[in-house]
C-alpha cells in the first residue's frame, strides 16, 4: 500500500509473470562497452471478478559504459548511461511496462580481494532514472558480494533498491502491480553460478521483495546462461 503495509491486489488477486531476458555487453575499446537488452514476457492476472493474460515483448534498453579507472588491482570504476523504451502496444493487458521512455545514468564500482584461501568480490552501483511520463523519477541502487568457492562455483548475494523521487501518486498502473508510476521497492537475491566451460556458465537464484510502497510484493526464481565471446 501507499503506507508500506501489505494489502491484497484484489479479492483473491494473483499476478504471475515469466520473462525471457537477453542482456548483451560488447567491449568496443579498452574503456568503452556497448549494452543491448530486451525481454519477452508472459503475464497473467486474475481475481474473483477479472482475469487477463498476455504474451508480448517488454522494454528495450541500449546504452554505453565508460571505464574511469581500470587499474590492474584495487577498485574499478565506471560510468554508465542506459536508454529504455517500450516495444509493445499500449493496448496490451496486462501491460509489460509503464509505457514510458527512461534515461538512467549510474556510477559503478567493484573490486576483488582474498578471503582466507579463496577470492571474493564486491560491486556497488548507484544511479538516477529520468522518466518521460507520469511521475516519478527514481533513485536506483544495487550491491553485490560473492565468493569464488572453487574454480567452477561462485556464490553471490545481491540487494536492489528503487526509491521514487517526490511524493507517492495514487495513480493505478493497470493489472501489472510492478509498473505503478511511483513506488519504492527493496529486494534481495541469492544465487549460485556454475562454470561449465571456459565460455559458458549457468546461474540459478531466488529473489524476495522485502519492503516497498505502491508496488506488488512477490518472489522470483532466476535461471540464466552466460556466454563470453
Amino acid at each position: 500500500s501507499l503506507s508500506g503495509s501489505r494489502q491484497p491486489l484484489g479479492p483473491g488477486g494473483i499476478f504471475r509473470g515469466r520473462a525471457a531476458h537477453v542482456w548483451t555487453e560488447v567491449g568496443l575499446t579498452d574503456r568503452w562497452t556497448g549494452i543491448l537488452s530486451g525481454t519477452v514476457q508472459s503475464l497473467r492476472y486474475h481475481d474473483a471478478g477479472y482475469q487477463s493474460s498476455a504474451v508480448a515483448p517488454g522494454d528495450l534498453e541500449a546504452g554505453l559504459r565508460r571505464g574511469l579507472r581500470v587499474a590492474d588491482s584495487g577498485w574499478q570504476v565506471s560510468a554508465q548511461m542506459l536508454l529504455k523504451a517500450p516495444a509493445y502496444s499500449q493496448r496490451v493487458e496486462p501491460r509489460p511496462g509503464n509505457g514510458q521512455a527512461d534515461l538512467e545514468g549510474s556510477l559503478l564500482a567493484g573490486r576483488s580481494f582474498p578471503v582466507a584461501s579463496r577470492w571474493g568480490f564486491l560491486s556497488l552501483e548507484g544511479g538516477y532514472r529520468k522518466r518521460w511520463g507520469q511521475p516519478a523519477d527514481q533513485f536506483r541502487g544495487e550491491a553485490a558480494a560473492g565468493i569464488h568457492w572453487n574454480p567452477r562455483l561462485t556464490l553471490t548475494a545481491q540487494s536492489f533498491a528503487i526509491r521514487r523521487a517526490g511524493a507517492l501518486p495514487a495513480v493505478g498502473g493497470g493489472r501489472n502491480p510492478m509498473i505503478e508510476p511511483g513506488f519504492d521497492l527493496y529486494k534481495v537475491q541469492l544465487s549460485a553460478v556454475v562454470r561449465l566451460t571456459r565460455s559458458w556458465s549457468v546461474q540459478s537464484g531466488y529473489g524476495l521483495d522485502v519492503a516497498g510502497r505502491n508496488v506488488g510484493r512477490g518472489r522470483q526464481w532466476v535461471v540464466a546462461a552466460w556466454k563470453t565471446f
